[in-house]
């Protein structure tokens, strides 16, 4: 019997900015929040998602390996500590970027072209979604203004690179596969 899975095609961060972004996650840890070792997957933008099979997943790849082919890489500088108080996220956010948007808008056309509704509901349309960086999920509602002025206190923008597409599995750890933006 097929397995559901829900794939996630994520903006993957260069190497120094993936060491920049997991050294912000000691300020969260410094302000009381217990966080894994190492998180699951590496730090990312979560571009679009599709609740598959996992027969299917191999599309889902493939879709990835293709927008990725004709975006170049996406400098762009992540600026702000930001929180969803819904959810518990504290996370970084990056300054506008036409460049990121577009790629976001085109991951997320190619999933639904490919047949399947958004897994993220609303939160990944073009027009709603929002590039966060997540860095720790169910921070208590009553810390979580805390955490946010913490990282707010003491964080440095960091300058990084979009260099490609991730595609992981929520539940999941590391990546199911990994395309170089510009085919590269």
């Amino acid at each position: 019997m097929p397995r559901q899975v829900t794939a996630v095609v994520c903006a993957a961060f260069d190497p120094a900015a993936d060491a920049a972004i997991l050294a912000v996650r000691e300020i969260v840890r410094a302000a009381g929040i217990q966080l894994p070792a190492e998180p699951p997957h590496r730090p990312h933008f979560s571009l679009g998602a599709a609740r598959v099979t996992d027969s299917e997943l191999p599309r889902v790849i493939d879709v990835a390996g293709s927008i990725a082919a004709v975006h170049g890489p996406v400098p762009l500088s992540l600026v702000e500590g930001g929180r969803f108080g819904r959810a518990g996220v504290v996370w970084l956010g990056a300054a506008p970027s036409p460049q990121l948007s577009l790629l976001q808008r085109d991951v997320d056309a190619a999933l639904r072209t490919a047949g399947w509704p958004r897994a993220f509901g609303e939160r990944s349309d073009p027009v709603q979604w929002i590039a966060h960086c997540t860095l720790a999920t169910r921070v208590p509602k009553p810390l979580l203004r805390r955490v946010q002025s913490e990282i707010e206190r003491s964080y440095r923008a960091i300058a990084a690179t979009v260099d490609a597409l991730a595609t992981i599995l929520v539940g999941g750890s590391g990546d199911v596969a990994h395309a170089r933006l510009g085919g590269g």
